[in-house]
């Protein structure tokens, strides 16, 4: 694999040489259902009359854009990030070589959570519908990428910032509200999207034997996870009562095994604060699907040796050997580290079922076979 690179933008200007070199260390956090946020630590110092050099604050104002890009080796730079930046932090210190100021920088949808306010409500309006409006209404999302929801609620009332209603309205839709950098400096694109049910596309993340690129994995397992939902709605026109299930086996499991019996999976009812349709069926489906993910995965990739840009709301295979681990997860967060020397990337992924490991590949995982050893002794006194 080729040398990796990174690049820094302050609004349309490239970051100097000089900047480059004065930045110690940038770590991109990006989580779902959060923001997605980067640290930049920079090097200040002291002069002889007692002034703070390369000071950030003084040549980047509050909200001024900020955009962090890496090309991991295959000659293409990729947005971690492009937003504004909220605030400056430092750390000071009289010695030499011990101070330093940390650009925070948060993704476009800081915007969506400006100001609380009331308005009229929507009637009769999908979701995803409300969604676009919402999004158009932000010039810093140029773009959008919304998966159409089907029902038509009387009325849907927004009452705080537009980003605490989109996440009301995705967690009640069985959708995902976030921001991504977009393809050209100064932009973004806003997602209503549902979790992906196609193929990982990245490479596979490998534990054991050849192309090893994954290390310290855990894998954790809820053991109060995977419950089916039901909810029961009274209905308006005619007084009678609208119920619904679901599970996380109903609605596709990312691999051939539930994670529990349907015997031993447990009953859940649907949360009160989001039984409030007249249709619970997408509000069950998104509660059963959150429920779902069973097992928590944690670990790191090995600096390196990845060809892959691992961002969360995607799928990534883990081979794990013959365990039931390996198989498919979803990315809920990574972080990025990037030093003048070194680029690491940490991740958490999630998944809701496991793998069905057969005693040929146990065997296969041991070396071909099994092989059986008696050695015997005895002597004579």
């Amino acid at each position: 694999m080729t040398e990796q690179r990174f690049r820094v933008w302050f609004g349309d200007t490239a970051a100097s040489e000089e900047q480059l070199r004065r930045i110690e260390e940038i770590e991109v956090t990006q989580e779902m259902d959060a923001f997605w946020e980067a640290h930049l630590r920079m090097v200040v110092c002291l002069d002889a009359n007692g002034v703070w050099l390369h000071w950030p604050g003084d040549t980047s104002a509050p909200f001024s854009r900020v955009r962090v890009e890496l090309d991991i080796g295959n000659g293409h730079f990729a947005p971690l990030i492009d937003g504004p930046l909220v605030s400056v932090d430092a750390a000071l210190d009289s010695q030499p070589g011990r101070s330093t100021a940390t650009i925070v920088v948060r993704d476009d949808s800081a915007f969506l959570n400006r100001d609380e306010e009331t308005e009229p409500p929507f009637e009769h309006r999908k979701a995803s519908d409300i969604a676009r409006e919402l999004f158009g209404r932000f010039v810093q999302i140029s773009d959008t990428r919304i998966d159409d929801t089907q029902s038509t609620p009387e009325a849907t009332t927004r009452r705080g910032t537009v980003l605490q209603f989109l996440r009301e309205l995705a967690s009640a839709n069985d959708r995902h509200i976030y921001v991504l950098p977009g393809d050209q400096r100064g932009t973004s694109t806003g997602c209503f999207l549902a979790d992906p049910t196609d193929a990982a596309g990245l490479p596979p993340l490998v534990l054991i034997g050849n192309g090893r690129n994954l290390a310290n994995a855990s894998v954790m397992q809820d053991p109060n996870g995977g419950g089916r939902t039901q909810a029961q709605v009274l209905r308006v026109n005619d007084q009678g009562v609208t119920t619904f299930e679901a599970s996380a086996a109903d609605l596709g499991l990312m691999r051939n095994l539930p994670a529990l019996p349907a015997d031993l999976t447990p009953k859940l009812l649907l949360n009160p604060s989001d039984n409030t349709r007249e249709d619970p069926a997408a509000a069950a489906t998104a509660q059963a699907r959150r429920n779902g993910y069973v097992y928590k995965l944690a670990s790191h990739v090995i600096p390196g040796c990845y060809g892959g840009l691992l961002t969360p709301y995607q799928k990534v295979r883990v081979d794990a050997g013959a365990t039931p681990y390996s198989g498919d997860y979803l990315i809920t967060k990574v972080i990025h580290r990037i030093t003048p020397s070194l680029y690491t990337q940490e991740l958490e992924a999630k998944s809701d079922s496991v793998t069905e490991v057969s005693g040929a590949a146990v065997a296969e995982a041991l070396g071909g076979g099994l092989q059986l050893s008696v050695s015997m002794s005895g002597g004579i006194f």
